[in-house]
């Protein structure tokens, strides 16, 4: 993870969780809730509906697609993500009405929640007291103007676990890149290798933001088919279980399935080349290793692999970083439908 990266997610932090006051809400919460384990048999239970919906109302909205993948990581290690949004809402619920909890538990929980709260404050102040004064170390100046960090996780069935899997998925990514910066009349030199880390090997790629955009949106325009195709197969899934005589549907119904996700891949690279204008008779070279580059991207994603990029807060305003976060923040959300999707299908055949 770059340093300002780290850094933004202690603004982040300070912005989403400092700033709506989400653990002196949780506190308030936890109060209301003592009232009653504290009052004697012969007083009246204390309503503390204002607290939970004031709490509900504020953490329910805090959107987290706009992080990296790492700092999504990192707000999980902070035990962050789970008491905010959808996961904070239903933890809050689970607590109060689904478990059955006796008040005295119940306030219990919510104690535990304010404390982790407040350690992740802690946490993210000490982080970013530490870091403030190294915001400007060499190493982050490395990337170019105009550039952006494209982060490449190899992981799942695109893990590397030796040198042959290095070698092989080396050589993708080799004309993943070489395609998409022929593209933008770049040769594939022009893409740096900046850094790189482990646990799933993390490759850290400078690309220019053009290169990087177009990257985003094969991803996305991939993630979409999926999405369709996925849809289908819910359907055909669905029929199967009422178990109809005439299966006809069905099997339209699974061709229309593999038709769509055939010609919506190949509508991606003709997409693309129009974007860029591309022609296929005058730039035939470069439509043939655009091909390559977005099989093999589309493949990458599909197995498992995930791609992130970065940039630091001066160059957030700027409309080609807007167009790029925006592409990240939907796959983002597809990704998380597609898995939706993918799950239920698996569920259903089983």
């Amino acid at each position: 993870m770059q340093i300002s990266e780290l850094l933004q997610l202690s603004v982040w932090i300070d912005e989403n969780i400092k700033k709506p006051k989400i653990s002196p809400k949780y506190q308030a919460l936890q109060a209301g809730i003592q009232q009653n384990v504290s009052a004697r048999n012969n007083q009246p239970k204390q309503p503390f509906e204002i607290q939970k919906h004031d709490l509900i109302d504020t953490i329910k909205v805090i959107d987290t697609s706009g992080l990296t993948y790492q700092q999504e990581d990192m707000l999980e290690h902070l035990n962050i993500t789970q008491n905010i949004g959808d996961e904070g809402v239903d933890r809050i619920e689970s607590i109060l009405y689904k478990n059955s909890l006796d008040i005295a538990t119940a306030a219990a929980e919510v104690t535990k929640i304010t404390q982790e709260i407040n350690a992740a404050i802690q946490k993210s102040d000490q982080i970013k007291a530490a870091l403030m004064p190294l915001i400007t170390i060499p190493e982050e100046d490395d990337i170019e103007k105009g550039s952006v960090v494209m982060r490449v996780h190899f992981q799942n069935e695109v893990g590397m676990d030796n040198v042959t899997d290095f070698k092989k998925l080396g050589n993708s990514w080799w004309e993943i890149g070489r395609g998409i910066a022929m593209a933008h009349d770049s040769a594939p030199e022009d893409i740096k290798v900046v850094g790189a880390s482990k646990g799933s090997i993390i490759i850290e790629l400078a690309v220019a933001v053009a290169i990087a955009t177009t990257a985003s949106t094969i991803i996305l325009s991939a993630l979409k088919v999926a999405d369709r195709v996925l849809t289908i197969r819910k359907k055909v899934e669905e029929i199967k279980s009422l178990k109809l005589n005439n299966q006809k549907l069905e099997i339209d119904l699974a061709k229309e399935a593999d038709k769509e996700k055939k010609e919506g891949l190949e509508k991606i690279t003709k997409e693309i080349s129009i974007k860029l204008n591309i022609e296929a008779n005058g730039d035939g070279e470069k439509v043939k290793v655009l091909e390559k580059s977005v099989r093999n991207l589309i493949d990458f994603v599909e197995k498992g692999g995930e791609v992130d990029f970065f940039t630091d807060d001066d160059h957030a305003e700027e409309p080609e970083i807007k167009v790029l976060k925006q592409n990240f923040d939907e796959i983002k959300k597809l990704e998380k439908r597609v898995l939706m999707l993918e799950s239920k299908n698996s569920s259903q055949v089983a």
